[in-house]
Parts: C-alpha cells; structure tokens; sequence
C-alpha cells in the first residue's frame, strides 16, 4: 500500500549538516550495526522536527511489554534513512525481519535521551516494516515516570530531495507480548531491570516478517498529558513532549556495539540430586558419558546436543564457558515437548569450585517453556555471563541443545594508552586489568553490572582516573557530570547517581565533594571549557551549601546528609578526617578550574582550604598514637583511627614533615592483616580508597614501598583463576564493610579500582598535565626503582609517547614524542641532580642557572639526557 506521508525539503538539508558535523559510529562488528550519530562537545545541537506521538497500547491495560509494527512502501532506496527512536524503557528494533539495535541510553524521563540510526541499508524496494518490541520496568524509576510507558519513532527518509516522514501514531499497530509473564522478578533490589519468564508456547514466532498479518492487532493510542491540573482539552492533539517526556535530548554517548557470539565449551555436565536453584552447585568437571559422545559433533556444528530425561528428584545440569566475561543477552536454540521447563542460570565468575547465579545481591536467572517446536530464544537485558548453565528437571522427552550463545555489547573503547617496563612487567598486567575493568564495568555509563547498574559521582571519579590513560575516552565523564547536575536539588545537594530512582534521594557527601574534582579532572584531560562553564552555577550552588555545614574551624562538622567512604567501618560521628580530606580537594580543585577559566572568586575556595588544612593538621592529630585520629567530636579526638584518615592526611598535604614520617612508618610495617583491621589498631583501606593511600605515599617520596604495598595488596586478585580484573574488595567471597568477613560474594570488577594507570602516569612516568586539554605538562624525574618504562598517553593533542631508560648511576635519557601544540616543562636543575653528568637535550648542553631554571619543549621527538 502506498502511504500518503507528510514531506520536508528542508529537513534533508539539516540532516546533511548533522552527518557532517557528528561522529559516524562503526559500521560493524562481527556483524551489520547501523551507523549511529551521537551529539558530541563543541557541535551544533541536534534539533528534531518531531511529528511522531508517545504510543503504547491502551494505558488502562498496564502492559509490560509490547510488539509495535508499521508496513510502508518505497518506489526506490532513500538517499538517507534516519531513524529517530526512544522509549520507556527499552526498545529492540527490527527491520524487515533482522535485529537492528537497542536503546536508548540511560536518561531520566525530564532529559529522555534519543538515538539517532541510519538505516538505509536495511531498507528495500516495494514494501519494508519497522518492528519495534518494548519493555517497560514497571514502578517509579530513574527512566520513566510511575506507571507510564511509551514507545517514540520517526523514519524520515529523503526520496528526490524531500522528506517523508513516518511517525509513531495510531496507524501503528500494537499487541502486547502474549509470550511474556509480566510477574517476572527483578534481577536485584537496586534496578528495575527483570529476568526473563517467557512461554514460548504463546510466542508469535513471525511478528517482525513483513508478510505478517497484524490486522487483529490493535491500533496504538496516543499518548496524552495525564497528570496536572486542568486536565488537556478535548481538542488537544498528541505531541513528541508528553509528560514525563518533556525535553527530548539526543544521544550525547557513543553506541555500545553488539556482536554474537557462540560457546561450545562444556565444562561441566551432570545429573544431580538437588531441584532447589537456591544451592550452590559442586564443580568437578564431571561430563555425563551420554552428553560426552555427542559433544564432538555438537562442537563442530552437525548435531544438536540431546540432554536425556533423568529421575524426577533429579535435575540436569549443563555448564558452559564463554572463557571471558561478556555483558551481553543470552540465546538459546533449543527443542524439546511443549511445556518443559529451561532455567538459564547465569555467572561473572566461580568461587570455591561452586557455581550460583545469586551474585551479590543479584540473581541472574531467566526461565523459558518450551513451545514443542525448534525454539530461537534471547533475553530480554545483558547478564554479566561467563558462565552459562542450563537447568532441566521434570522433562518427560530428551531436549535438544542447538546452539548456546550470547549477543554481547561493549563500550566501543579505543586502547590508545599503554605502559610497560622491561624491568617490572607487573606495570602492564596491571594496565591490562585496568582496561578489563573498566571494559567489564562499562556499557553507557560506569556501572556495576553485576548488581546495581547505577551511575555513581565516586565511581565515575575513580573509573576516569583509569579511562583518561588508558582509552581517552571523554563522552563517559562529561554524561555523568551532566546527569547528577540534572538531578541536584535546589539548596545545591547532588545525589550519589543519577539519574534518579525512585523516592530514594540518596545522597552521599563524598560524591558530592568528588563530583567536584571529576569537574577539575574532566576539564584537565578533555579541555572541554564549554560543557564546564555550563556546569560553574551547579558546582557554585553546591560549594556555598558545603560552606553552610561547616564550624568555626572550616570543619563539615555533623553534615545532615551521610557519606559513603566505601561503607568502611570508620567513626562517623563530628567532624570526619577522611570527608573533610574530600571536601579539602573539592575546594583546591574548583579554584583552579575557576583560574583555568579566568574567572573571579578562586581566592575564596583557597582561603577555605588554607583554614580547613590547618583545622586538620592541628586539631585532628593524636601525638600519643602518631596517627590523625578519625574525626573530632565536641572538642574531642575520636579513639578510632583508619588508614583512611591517615591517607587522606598525606594525599592532600595535610600532614607536616614530622606527621607524615609518623603515619609512613605505622603504614608501612608488614604486619600479617585479614584486610579489615590491622593488628596495630588501624581500619584497613577498600580497594577503591587505596587510591589516595599510594598517592599519599608517593606524595612524602615514597614511591617504591609504595608500589610494594600495592602489589601486596592487589596482586590476588590478577591470579589465574580469577577474570584479572579489579575487585570491589579484597576478597570476592567476603565483605569487610562490616569489620568481619561474611560468606557474600563481591563484585571482582568495580571501576572504583580501575584507578592505577593515574598513579603508574604521576609517579612512575612523571607525567603531570597542568593546563586543560594537555596544552602544558611538566615531566619531573622520580626517584623510582623502576629503569626502563615506555608508554603511550591518548590526549586531545595526539598520543604523546615518554620513555625513560635509567642506569644504576643515575644517568640515562628521556625520550618524548610530543604531539599538536602540547608544551613539556622540564626541571634543569632536577635533572641535572640525578648524576654527575651534563644535561643534554637533543644534544645541545643545558644549564639549569639560565633564566627560569626550566626548559620547554614543543611538537616533535626530542631526547633529554642526564
């Protein structure tokens, strides 16, 4: 049929624009990905002309998930085909019949993200169909108001210069899923996102074929405004901007690409007693003899693995290794009697040689009935899978395993950055495990995504500090940094993540203060001046409610908000050393973004920190114990103390000369620990704490033993049998939040770790950027052990390469590859301590009593010997 559709000559000449000013995302993976457009910094905005309506099926019925369609002809292919496409909560598109793309990124529904997909490539001559299949979490969430689900679209094609557009309206035609069950439980008590239930005894296996007939479907109703006073009136039409949808913002993250991906290996498979899921299941490698001589064909592809019907107090259990962790939704081509029931159990990792899919406080379990036929199954959102298991009791027939896969999504990092030493390979397993982490950890924001798939303030401070060395990523950090100042309140509090969930206004005091120092840090590795001075009235808002909590002293003294400090075990009340050592750096950063910026009130911000730092140093310190006590309460010291405090107190350059010998030799005797207390008294720091304890330590010069005690810590963690990645904790089967080890498993990636590339670039290379978007860096030779070390920094200028080769004399030489319009400062005087011989730089004696002391260096190799 041919369709009467609305025509704009000028909308091909704005798209044009746009195509040429956005990032064109990769083509493929593996697989066909439409080219996505993402809106990035410095860009003219993306405005749409919307024609399309908010649509679902009738509102009255609270359906949770639905399939959409839309059949159009087309005389010829479009000269370009843009899909504008969004929905409450997800959507997956389909196009004549092949999957397309998910989405959108996360938003709250006040700023509702909206991709942008060219699609011509999917497009034919004659007739096409857009299939679209959406579910909605149910309930008060971050991405959509309470009860309201919507699904957006517009197709606008350009055909002989004009454009036509097909929007979501009434013409659409809309069921809701009879496949799904819509009491399907939630993956964890933090998100909304579900577990599949699915019985495919009810799926429509053909909905996304062109050929389908949809006529008994029913026509998609438009949504209106339905909250607030008066109510619309009966002459209002339906429009793009529907509450809670009242600002459409496109994308302004990269695409998470897709790729499929198939396992064969059977690590395990067994008949065993137990049918409660609840238990943890023994690992022994046991392979059933039956399953075992089919396995080789079923490997190569040529037959289907059958699982035979076994007693009825009996269950079978099959275990595949996708040998990685892969963020993806699993898939399962499986055949067996209609009504048989398949739990698909899913897991990151294996502790104790025990597989379970409760991890964390998640339960990563989805369960499908069979339909009789030969059954194509995908989950509905990404699980956290290395390990798959396939669960089959109470069958009357053998089943039939075709195929185990998984379509997995990644971040489309670029690992520009590296670092290595011929002298410690420990530097580069720890780089690798960094970007592992971050890669685990990341889909469009810095998450957990084993349990609470939250965009946390800290976590994305931390995950930065490893991104800004290693990919030179700036889209993640600048999303975030936006997000949490969408959500802040009006007396100036942010909350811990955003976007916001539910009525829990969690708000977290050390998120704030690092929401400040993310801004500085953003600013530094991006230059990005733009998104920052659109972020300076929040951040100012934020700093003066800060200063309204604080004593005589410049102390955050009993703040009525809490503080996270990673839930260690610290003393909370009064004046807390650790939160005050955040707020003093949120303080000192802020004023030099505002310097970097030529604008007023720096002086302000420093005269607080200069009065906070002494407040600290004299007020908080125990001349008995040696130690910075935890916090001041009434006047009084507190009788706990923490590595915590004690390394806030060294990083920030709280501690004088004499305190700081003091703390470095209490944290520095090897002591035999169980990483919740020290046998001395002192509460051991979090992983992602240690951060600021070995910057601290390199900070008073104690750069080797502070790598030592690093590696003692975190070096279990990079074992074979572990992922190599970087845990949340010190131990993945406990938790020391608690002040005792509990049997709960942890997450063993957590971006909050991810932070070593930063300490390896500062104190190991000396590479220390001090103006926005590496425009100026000053490279200052350490006293390290460390002889040889090359490495390679994404920055916005180019890859500046730095390697170091040092002799046991201390001569040696430094070679740089400086990029674009970068400027190195070097230290002549510096250099020229390190031995007895001339300082040299590209060959030409340099003497550190000409003028300043110092030499600059531009664009281009240049090699500096001493």
């Amino acid at each position: 049929m041919k369709e009467d559709l609305k025509s704009n000559a000028s909308s091909n000449i704005i798209w044009l624009i746009i195509s040429l000013l956005v990032f064109i995302g990769p083509k493929t993976m593996g697989q066909s990905q439409p080219t996505g457009i993402w809106q990035q910094v410095g860009e003219a905005p993306i405005a749409a002309n919307w024609q399309a309506h908010w649509i679902w099926t009738n509102e009255s019925l609270q359906d949770d998930v639905i399939l959409s369609r839309r059949n159009f002809q087309l005389e010829e292919i479009p000269q370009q085909s843009k899909l504008l496409i969004t929905a409450s909560s997800q959507y997956q598109l389909f196009i004549n019949g092949e999957y397309i793309k998910r989405g959108p990124a996360r938003s709250a529904p006040h700023h509702q993200s909206f991709d942008i997909l060219e699609v011509s490539d999917y497009l034919q001559k004659g007739e096409n169909c857009l299939a679209i299949r959406v579910h909605h979490q149910k309930n008060k969430h971050s991405y959509h108001h309470k009860g309201r689900a919507g699904l957006l679209a517009q197709l606008e094609l350009t055909l002989n210069d004009t454009t036509v557009i097909i929007p979501t309206d009434p013409q659409w035609k809309v069921m809701a899923d009879p496949a799904w069950d819509s009491s399907a439980p939630v993956i964890s008590r933090f998100q909304m996102v579900v577990n599949d239930r699915m019985d495919l005894r009810q799926e429509i296996k053909d909905w996304k074929a062109i050929e389908y007939k949809d006529q008994a479907w029913a026509s998609a109703t438009s949504l209106m405004r339905n909250v607030g006073w008066p109510s619309p009136p009966k002459n209002a039409i339906p429009q793009a901007l529907t509450p809670p949808w009242t600002n459409l913002v496109a994308r302004d993250v990269p695409y998470v690409l897709e790729k499929n991906e198939h396992t064969s290996q059977l690590i395990e498979a067994k008949q065993i007693k137990t049918t409660n899921l609840a238990k943890p299941i023994p690992l022994d490698g046991q392979l059933d003899e039956t399953l075992v001589r089919e396995l080789k064909a079923y490997q190569k592809g040529a037959s289907p693995l059958t699982i035979p019907v076994c007693e009825s107090t009996k269950a079978y259990f099959l275990l595949f290794d996708f040998g990685q962790i892969r963020n993806g939704f699993p898939q399962l081509e499986i055949e067996g009697a209609a009504g048989t029931v398949i739990d698909i159990l899913y897991a990151p990792y294996v502790v104790d040689k025990q597989f379970s899919q409760q991890i964390l406080d998640s339960d990563f379990h989805d369960q499908i009935i069979l339909s009789g036929k030969r059954d194509t199954w995908e989950a509905t959102y990404f699980k956290p899978t290395r390990y798959l298991a396939i669960w089959v009791h109470g069958h009357k027939q053998p089943v039939k395993l075709h195929t185990t896969g998984i379509q997995y999504m990644e971040y489309p990092f670029d690992q520009k950055g590296s670092m290595h030493s011929s002298d410690a390979e420990w530097v580069n397993r720890y780089m690798e495990a960094t970007a592992k982490t971050i890669n685990v950890c990341t889909t469009d924001g810095y998450t957990d995504n084993y349990r609470e798939r939250r965009q946390y303030a800290q976590t994305g401070y931390y995950g930065a500090l490893g991104n800004y060395w290693l990919f030179g990523d700036h889209a993640l950090q600048r999303r975030y940094l936006i997000q949490v100042a969408q959500e802040q309140y009006a007396n100036g509090i942010m909350p811990a993540y955003a976007p916001l969930a539910a009525d829990d206004y969690m708000i977290i005091m050390d998120s704030n203060c690092l929401w400040i120092r993310s801004l500085r840090n953003y600013l530094l590795y991006s230059g990005d001046e733009k998104t920052v001075r659109e972020l300076l009235p929040a951040a100012l808002q934020l700093l003066d409610l800060l200063h309204s909590y604080t004593d005589d002293l410049g102390l955050l003294n009993n703040p009525p908000f809490p503080y996270w400090l990673d839930h260690s075990v610290i003393d909370r009340q009064g004046a807390n050393f650790c939160l005050n050592g955040h707020y003093l750096g949120a303080l000192e950063d802020f004023a030099e973004v505002l310097n970097w910026l030529d604008e007023k009130g720096s002086t302000d911000y420093r005269e607080r920190a200069t009065l906070l730092r002494q407040s600290l140093r004299t007020h908080l310190w125990d001349e008995q114990k040696g130690l910075f006590s935890d916090a001041l309460i009434k006047g009084k010291l507190s009788p706990q103390f923490t590595e915590h405090a004690n390394a806030m107190a060294l990083a920030e350059k709280v501690a004088s000369p004499q305190q700081a010998q003091s703390i470095i030799e209490k944290i520095l005797e090897k002591e035999e620990v169980n990483y919740v207390d020290r046998p001395s008294g002192m509460t051991m720091v979090t992983p992602a704490m240690s951060y600021f304890l070995h910057k601290g330590l390199c900070e008073y010069d104690q750069i080797d033993a502070s790598f030592e005690l690093f590696r003692r810590r975190f070096d279990k963690m990079l074992q074979p049998q572990h992922n190599g990645t970087l845990w949340e904790e010190w131990w993945v089967d406990g938790t020391g939040r608690s002040g005792k080890f509990v049997k709960k498993t942890r997450s063993d990636a957590q971006t909050e770790s991810a932070f070593p590339p930063a300490l390896f670039g500062e104190y190991l290379l000396g590479v220390q950027p001090t103006e926005p978007g590496w425009a100026a860096v000053i490279i200052t030779p350490y006293d390290n052990a460390l002889q040889n070390l090359q490495s390679d920094i994404p920055t916005p200028e180019g890859i500046l390469k730095v390697e170091w080769k040092k002799k046991k004399n201390g001569s040696g030489s430094l070679t740089l590859n400086i990029p674009g319009d970068m400027k190195i400062s070097i230290d002549n005087q510096v250099f020229e301590n390190l031995s007895s011989s001339p300082l040299k730089i590209d060959k030409m004696p340099i003497k550190s009593t000409n003028k300043t002391g110092k030499s600059t260096l531009e664009r281009g190799q240049h090699i500096v010997q001493f």
